[in-house]
């Protein structure tokens, strides 16, 4: 393969795609494959649609015109990304942890958008394929770009941090998210902590939750540049007077200067640590306080994401983009300190804890057996052999069965939580609530 004339055609309309429905006119298609499908089966598709080249790693396409032929269509196209991400003087923030990835990444670049052009990974597209397309996709003029990385395997972050090179990076947390791919929270620590580990030996910045013991080992000694945010006087950014009732408002203030109010859309206590984050990185970065505020305020949480939202007859609080067990006991936490008479949980099952599932789930249902909850629904075979016999819970194999039962069994004037890994796909209850 020939990088270099891979990057003069990128460089030539600065679109690529793996996708042979959307093609913009010049791009560059990579023909990916996929568990259900191979992308070299679309070239043709994709030049019919206006791509300017298609890459391809089948050798029955190697002689066809618009094709261009390599070992592994996949490669190239992280080998072109990160190229590309050498060849810029883009700043790099790169974000990993078992929750909280998004949103923190979603306020951070609202906050350094405040100040400076920003580019940031565009809905989940965090994976070794999601970030190459995140950096190739970088509008000229980008100063800054924040890079979300998630993995379920232990070297997935290392790759990921390979390509995209981050000047400086954070952990949000690590819980129990991909036990099956990582094999234990060890395992969960050890991938995670690659992020730190690319750090230290590029001489990066680390942004840290000081209050987290377990990113503080995770760190241990480090010679370059640590910025920690959290409760202690002590550190770079502090916080105090938090509460969430239901919406997140708390008082921040940096080193050395007075304290400064905030109140934002998000729900729970537990989104506290995504906004320190994106503070200590603004400021760090020499966004005025002022901005800081304003962005941390008029930012909306979307995509399922501890969504409060008021309908006709509930009040609803959407988190159903994922589970796991760290995510689902703050939400329930949260909600059992929201005020309300009448409280509905809708839970679906939680994916990809492989042998820890049944544990899990059991622990998960005495954790809502102390909610104070008026009704309970259980979806999903994980939390079947644990769904209690007694009045106010109830146990569905699918969300289909769960929305027929609630058609004919109204909720009304509730305050309902809906938490559910993707799966689940919970968030089609909404239109019944």
């Amino acid at each position: 393969m020939s990088l270099a004339y891979l990057y003069d055609c990128y460089l030539a309309s600065g679109k690529v795609t793996t996708d042979s429905r959307n093609c913009a006119p010049g791009a560059i298609y990579f023909a990916l494959r996929g568990d259900r499908f191979n992308g070299n089966d679309f070239a043709r598709s994709a030049l019919e649609a206006g791509c300017s080249l298609a890459v391809v790693d089948d050798e029955s396409l190697k002689h066809t015109q618009g094709c261009y032929w390599v070992q592994d269509a996949l490669a190239a196209l992280q080998q072109i990304a990160s190229h590309h991400r050498a060849m810029t003087a883009v700043k790099i923030v790169g974000i990993t942890g078992s929750n909280g990835k998004t949103t923190t990444k979603e306020l951070m670049a609202a906050v350094l958008g405040q100040k400076y052009k920003v580019w940031f990974t565009q809905g989940n597209l965090n994976n070794h394929i999601g970030v190459p397309l995140t950096l190739l996709a970088m509008p000229p003029g980008t100063e800054l770009a924040v890079i979300e990385m998630g993995a379920n395997h232990i070297g997935e972050i290392a790759a990921l941090s390979k390509i995209s090179q981050p000047d400086y990076g954070l952990i949000t947390n690590v819980g129990k998210a991909h036990i099956e791919g990582f094999g234990s929270f060890e395992g969960i620590k050890i991938g995670k902590g690659e992020l730190y580990q690319h750090l230290k030996q590029k001489g990066g910045d680390i942004f840290i939750n000081g209050n987290n013991e377990h990113l503080t080992a995770m760190l241990g000694s480090y010679n370059g540049n640590v910025f920690r945010y959290g409760s202690n006087p002590e550190f770079e950014i502090v916080c105090k007077n938090a509460s969430a009732s239901p919406m997140l408002r708390f008082e921040w203030k940096a080193q050395d200067t007075g304290w400064n109010p905030v109140n934002t859309n998000l729900t729970g206590l537990y989104n506290l640590e995504n906004a320190l984050a994106a503070i200590c990185v603004g400021y760090h970065f020499g966004v005025e306080k002022n901005l800081i505020g304003k962005a941390l305020s008029e930012y909306v949480p979307e995509n399922q994401r501890s969504q409060l939202t008021k309908t006709e007859t509930n009040t609803v609080v959407l988190d159903a983009y994922n589970a796991n067990p760290s995510s689902m006991t703050a939400a329930l936490e949260n909600f059992s300190q929201m005020n309300g008479t009448n409280k509905v949980l809708i839970l679906g099952e939680m994916k990809e804890l492989g042998e820890e599932s049944m544990a899990e789930h059991r622990q998960m249902v005495h954790l809502i057996e102390k909610t104070d909850v008026s009704t309970c629904f259980l979806v999903g075979e994980e939390f079947k052999p644990h769904a209690p016999n007694k009045p106010g819970f109830f146990w569905f194999e699918s969300t289909d069965e769960l929305i027929s039962f609630i058609r004919c069994n109204p909720i009304r004037n509730a305050l309902v939580l809906i938490k559910g890994s993707r799966a689940n796909r919970l968030e089609r209850t909404m239109e019944l609530l």
